[in-house]
């Protein structure tokens, strides 16, 4: 079997990850950078525009790619998203929509197009998956064990209208709402909740809940924290974040639990839905 890999590469440490995982397991690689960066040298990357995916798919036939795996974060334009829309209106069916379940769309349409399958970063690292329960940090009690399944619930709700994939709760009443500025500046409006008298005081456990928007496939955008997320949580006064078990990567995941016990940041995943 032709082990031909094409890694769409966005943002973050994930990449490297991903590509020497790729790298051990016998993978003739190539990269198509999505955003300018200059630490991958090494991997002779091909720079592609997300907003023209004619071109990512014409150098995707190119390589006779047998697989491909989009990793790490990336921030599209209103004018790339337009590329998307316009190329999706073409490939496939359905309710058209340029926002990021657009993206999902996309994997379909470059299987369509290139024959190749599309894998999700975790099947090259399957390490990065959270597992079902506690995965660092205090335990959680069965009351605050029902406030998470309740902000991940509306964290589903929030993805079905395409808005984000992560709220912040303080027990039953929901702060704030992840938007296109990603969970980093919903941690920081938190923060300055906080620091106002808004929220966290103490009557109830701030929740960072996060999860996959539903009918999102696990071969890309999964929803993914890391040490700086507990670190910025911790700063918030979050003190439980909420994912989804088997559908949540874990980024430099040693790091993280350490950061988490450190700070008293409990990781609780609960049961994929």
């Amino acid at each position: 079997m032709s082990k031909r890999l094409s890694v769409l590469a966005g943002e973050g440490q994930l990449v490297h990850e991903a590509l020497a995982a790729a790298s051990i397991d016998g993978w003739d690689v190539l990269v198509l950078s999505l955003t300018s960066r200059n630490d991958l040298e090494r991997w002779s990357p091909v720079f592609c525009s997300i907003g023209k995916p004619v071109g990512i798919v014409l150098k995707l036939r190119a390589f006779k790619t047998s697989h491909i795996c989009m990793v790490g974060g990336l921030t599209v334009s209103d004018s790339q998203r337009e590329g998307l829309f316009t190329f999706l209106q073409k490939k496939s069916r359905g309710k058209k929509t340029s926002g990021d379940t657009g993206l999902s769309r996309l994997v379909r349409a470059l299987e369509f197009t290139t024959g190749a399958k599309v894998i999700g970063v975790h099947e090259l690292v399957p390490d990065l998956i959270a597992v079902p329960g506690l995965n660092a940090g205090p335990e959680v009690n069965s009351s605050d064990m029902k406030f998470c399944q309740s902000a991940l619930e509306t964290a589903r709700q929030i993805g079905a209208l395409d808005i984000g994939q992560a709220v912040v709760a303080s027990g039953a009443r929901i702060l704030s709402v992840e938007d296109i500025a990603g969970t980093d500046a919903l941690l920081a409006r938190v923060s300055q909740y906080k620091a106002q008298g808004k929220a966290g005081d103490g009557s109830a456990p701030l929740i960072l809940a996060k999860t996959k928007k539903p009918n999102q496939p696990k071969s890309v955008d999964l929803p993914a924290i890391g040490p700086d997320t507990v670190v910025a949580a911790a700063k918030a006064g979050i003190s439980i974040i909420a994912v989804e078990a088997g559908g949540t990567l874990l980024i430099e995941k040693a790091e993280m639990f350490a950061r988490a016990n450190e700070l008293g940041v409990s990781i609780l995943a609960l049961g994929e839905v």
